[in-house]
């Protein structure tokens, strides 16, 4: 996994068009009769790892996990139920979670190739719902290369910064954003659309302005979300 310089100023590391995925993945538990026959699913704590790690693949098709403590484990599959039942079983979930500690890194995680990386230095719960985010995103919006970082986009050959242009200039969005969210979600179209899912994911209620603006900027499953945003 390659990191620039530049992306390691920034708390994630996540848009990488260079590593798009080519063949999705079956649609695991977002097949038509998943979303008319959604139940709720029951998070249950886990007593040790191989517990947890089972009930990860029982439940979201996720085969490859590494990860060697409990809490963390428990941690990732109680944020993954509630993705789940918070998106009405309507979301992708990535092939494989690798769970690591680096207390050094300037990110708490990363996603490329149906694989998302997890700093536990920093908030598991977080960064799996952020990335999360920009996997759904990706497969969910035709438009997801062009709304990277205009120097990530650069990089990777992309030279239509046009929605990336129009998300920038719309200075009192903007400002909206920083208020409600965070800087970072102001640096591109994809770190705000995951930064909102991040947002509504944990609980915190935004205003129907950013519903519009993650609307527009076609963020994972805004109409089910919609009833999340005050």
């Amino acid at each position: 996994m390659k990191i620039s310089s530049l992306q390691n100023l920034f708390q994630y590391k996540s848009f990488n068009p260079i590593k798009r995925i080519v063949n999705p993945p079956a649609l695991f538990k977002t097949n038509k009769d998943t979303f008319e026959k959604f139940k709720p699913l029951m998070y249950k704590k886990a007593v040790s790892v191989d517990e947890g790690k089972e009930f990860a693949r029982k439940n979201f098709y996720i085969y490859d996990i590494s990860c060697k403590n409990v809490k963390d484990i428990n941690q990732m599959n109680s944020c993954l139920c509630n993705i789940y039942n918070m998106n009405k079983g309507k979301i992708f979930f990535p092939h494989s979670i690798k769970v690591y500690k680096n207390k050094g890194q300037r990110f708490a995680g990363s996603y490329t190739d149906n694989v998302v990386f997890l700093n536990s230095s920093y908030s598991i719960p977080l960064t799996l719902s952020h990335e999360i985010a920009h996997l759904n995103h990706e497969k969910m919006s035709p438009n997801y290369l062009k709304m990277g970082k205009k120097n990530e986009m650069t990089a990777s050959g992309i030279d239509d910064f046009s929605i990336f242009e129009k998300f920038m200039a719309d200075k009192p969005s903007l400002k909206l954003i920083k208020k409600e969210i965070s800087g970072y979600a102001c640096s591109s179209p994809a770190e705000f659309t995951a930064c909102t899912f991040e947002s509504i994911m944990s609980g915190k209620k935004l205003s129907p302005e950013i519903w519009r603006l993650y609307k527009e900027y076609e963020g994972p499953n805004a109409d089910i979300l919609k009833q999340y945003f005050k």
